[in-house]
């Protein structure tokens, strides 16, 4: 059981036997009629959730003056308390703030001499569909108060999936799509198609899980998404704090933080297609401090032929408080990934109608290390913040490309470091209850790519082996980033929210060949060269607050990304690549958000972006392939969720969302012109819904049942073939035994529908199926221990 709190607490307590001892040593003039010490008292106590009675850490607590002045403050420790030494008499309020929570008021008189314990419950709001967000300012924030579309899943709902992929927990978002290709892998579609593009930005704790240049789409898989906190989702360009590749979406993966008790969880899941893993988390105090420990070991044989996957990943955590000032948040993870094939393997329609579980790449595969390190800085105030984040990140890839075997067949091996710093300023003012957030973010990323062509070779259609042929790329590449901004926010009346904030990006690409210099053919290669970008990135928004339970916003966002490593120094049989411009977007947003505490919830986002200067490469019969600039696309659409709690044991919770991208202005190399078609692999409508039925009287045993559902889609960009969509249907169902394990059953495709996670046309090799996972089971057994 979580401990009650204790009025007496060591640091309180610490400060009494100061209070005493002083007046003890300055001896009994402290007790005469008119010494100073009679005109001050001494006031503090500990704060926690009134619901759950752990501590809260990082509350910000005033002692108030009849005029509402505020000449004291403090912010809780990691146990939640607080202290006043010496503060002035008579009548008082104390008042204590923490977003997600509602602002706690209690009127005092302090008395001459006086020690005063006092102890806040704080009483959570009650808002649906994440309350709180950190990704907008990086801060704990309310997100009624931010102009943006915000998707959240939190740390109850991880817990309770404890997803074995992260397109489970992403895909309750509305507008999200998150598909599954081997493993853990997948590809994600936010405003856009569903792309291998880098136009989505990933972070863990507000750090980008790799470099600019040297994106992976597959990121989340590089994050331990069992064990996390939160995942907050910035649909469409984001806030000012966020530079290059944020355009179709900031994924932000929160850390769960270290436990306030000793204590942990572990579980063994087994199930369909030899499947199994296993996840540890500990931790507890140690001293003022906390540290928590998270393991996450996975394997799969795969359900398709040598389609198998291994996953090892782990994070230690270290928090820490000095004083009431200042706090340090350390981070180490780490995971290594190995998987067959090494993406969406593709099968013909024959093939996919018949047997799916064919895989014709069965040579290819992907290799993955990735290690991130931080030590966030925190200093607070009751009117400021400072944090200084540096970074080190190691980032390695070997794959063969199943995507590329039959008209660029070769083997990659890419790595690079990183070494950065975040720094944050966030200053409050009481005029207009301003708030003001200045920062920059630098970083310095070596890396290099070897690429070596193979010759393949085939039985019927499945690739069997291959022998190793001549390197082809063979580089160093060094990107360099500097990225001041600022952001702004005031209210010129209570209900109004406005923001504002400009982003300067600075980046610059040092390239070495360590081959000859080719000119001519399908695999150019430039001479040694540098090339910079820069750009300035404006954001706007408003929010208005019509009544306590209904909120609006507006916005507009301009984002960009620059060319990647590979597109700028792969040349393909382009005739040059490295004056390749920056994709450019910009988006309109209008949304409405509503909450019925505790008994529904509504948001409906309403959007419309405009993308410029796209990068694609195309694939001619030859093989060869050639990197532009080119056209113009456009991306419209509406996004609605919705929760709703009928009655205490049931809840309903959807999403629904329907969009249009459209090339708008768009030809290719062999001058077709698809302006006016719709893009490819771009449903017009997705959903999601899920009904869950608690029994009380079985301990809080569930059921959920959850319908997923992908509108039809073009298969190419010529619009002449077409995906008719699915339906998908899951279960899950929990049940305590006793206080402490929990027995879980997940089905996946409860009605074994053969459908399609990604389904392609090209003109040469005709219509492509990505084959979806069939009807399986996982079990699993968890069991909490400690406290």
């Amino acid at each position: 059981m979580p401990r009650t709190p204790n009025i007496f607490s060591l640091r309180f307590t610490h400060e009494i036997l100061v209070f005493v001892v002083s007046g003890l040593f300055f001896g009994l003039p402290c007790f005469a009629p008119f010494s100073v010490a009679q005109n001050v008292a001494t006031i503090g106590g500990r704060v926690f959730d009134a619901e759950t009675r752990l501590p809260l850490q990082g509350v910000h607590v005033y002692l108030l003056e009849d005029d509402g002045h505020s000449p004291v403050g403090d912010v809780t420790d990691l146990n939640g308390e607080y202290v006043f030494s010496t503060v002035g008499l008579g009548n008082r309020t104390l008042l204590a703030r923490y977003v997600g929570y509602n602002t706690h008021r209690q009127s005092l008189r302090l008395r001459a001499n006086s020690i005063n314990s006092v102890d806040i419950a704080m009483t959570p709001t009650r808002v649906q569909l994440g309350s709180v967000v950190v990704s907008a300012t990086r801060e704990r924030q309310d997100r009624n108060r931010v102009a943006a579309s915000i998707g959240v899943i939190d740390e109850q709902i991880i817990a309770d999936i404890v997803p074995v992929h992260p397109s489970k927990v992403m895909n309750r978002i509305p507008g999200v799509w998150v598909n599954m290709t081997t493993g853990e892998g997948h590809l994600t579609s936010i405003r856009q198609p569903l792309t291998l593009a880098p136009v989505y930005l990933y972070l863990e704790n507000g750090i980008p899980t790799r470099s600019t240049g040297f994106f992976n789409h597959n990121a989340l898989y590089e994050i331990n998404i069992p064990h996390a906190g939160a995942i907050e989702v910035i649909k469409g360009p984001g806030t000012a704090l966020y530079g290059s590749d944020a355009i179709g979406g900031v994924i932000n993966v929160e850390t769960r933080a270290p436990r306030h008790e000793s204590g942990g969880k572990i579980s063994v899941d087994g199930g369909s297609f030899g499947t199994f893993r296993f996840l540890g988390s500990g931790g507890g105090p140690v001293g003022k401090s906390e540290f928590g420990l998270d393991l996450n070991i996975s394997r799969s044989d795969g359900w398709r032929n040598d389609t198998p996957y291994e996953r090892q990943s782990g994070s230690l955590k270290f928090h820490s408080i000095w004083g009431s000032n200042y706090r340090l948040k350390t981070l180490a993870s780490f995971s290594l990934v190995d998987m067959k094939p090494a993406g969406s393997s593709g099968i013909s329609g024959v093939d996919f109608e018949t047997d799916p579980s064919q895989n014709y790449a069965a040579i290819s595969y992907r290799n993955v290390k990735a290690l991130r390190v931080s030590a966030a800085f925190q200093r607070f105030s009751d009117a400021s913040l400072l944090s200084i984040t540096p970074y080190f990140r190691f980032n390695s890839m070997n794959l063969l490309p199943n995507w590329s075997l039959t008209f660029d067949p070769s083997i990659w091996e890419v790595e690079n470091y990183s070494l950065g710093v975040q720094i944050r300023e966030r200053i409050d003012l009481e005029k207009y209850s301003t708030r003001i957030v200045a920062g920059m973010d630098l970083e310095r990323s070596p890396g290099q790519r070897f690429e070596q062509r193979i010759e393949p070779e085939r039985e019927g259609t499945v690739f069997t082996s291959f022998e190793p042929a001549e390197p082809v790329y063979d580089y160093n590449v060094m990107f360099q980033q500097a990225s001041p901004y600022l952001h702004a926010e005031l209210s010129p009346v209570e209900a109004m929210r406005l923001s504002g904030g400009l982003r300067l990006d600075l980046l610059r690409y040092d390239y070495e060949n360590k081959l000859s210099v080719v000119q001519e053919g399908r695999w150019r290669r430039p001479a040694d060269t540098s090339t910079a970008f820069s750009h300035l990135s404006p954001k706007l928004g408003i929010t208005y607050q019509f009544n306590r339970g209904v909120n609006g916003f507006a916005s507009y966002r301009h984002a960009f990304r620059v060319p990647s490593e590979s597109q700028l120094f792969r040349q393909g049989a382009a005739t040059s690549t490295i004056d390749l411009k920056p994709v450019k977007a910009d988006q309109f947003e209008i949304g409405f958000r509503s909450s019925l505490p505790s008994i529904a919830s509504l948001e409906i986002s309403v959007y419309t972006m405009q993308k410029r200067d796209d990068i694609i490469a195309f694939i001619q019969e030859d093989g060869a392939r050639t990197t532009i600039n080119s056209g113009r696309t456009s991306h419209r659409g509406i996004e609605v969720g919705f929760s709703v709690m009928a009655i205490p044991q049931f809840t309903l919770e959807g999403n629904a969302t329907w969009a249009r991208h459209r090339y708008e202005e768009w030809q290719s190399l062999t001058m077709e012109d698809f302006s006016g078609n719709e893009m490819e692999v771009a449903p017009r409508f997705i959903s999601n819904l899920t009904a869950t039925y608690t029994v009380r009287a079985l301990h809080g045993a569930s059921l959920s049942l959850e319908w997923a559902r992908i509108g039809e889609y073009w298969m190419d960009a010529a619009n002449s073939e077409k995906y008719s969509g699915h339906d998908l249907i899951h279960l899950r169902a929990d049940a305590p035994l006793g206080d402490r394990a929990t027995v879980s059953l997940r089905i996946h495709n409860l009605t074994d529908k053969v459908y399609a996670e990604r389904a392609t046309y090209h003109p040469f090799r005709k219509d492509e199926f990505a084959p979806g996972l069939p009807r399986s089971f996982t079990a699993r057994l968890s069991y909490r221990f400690g406290k």
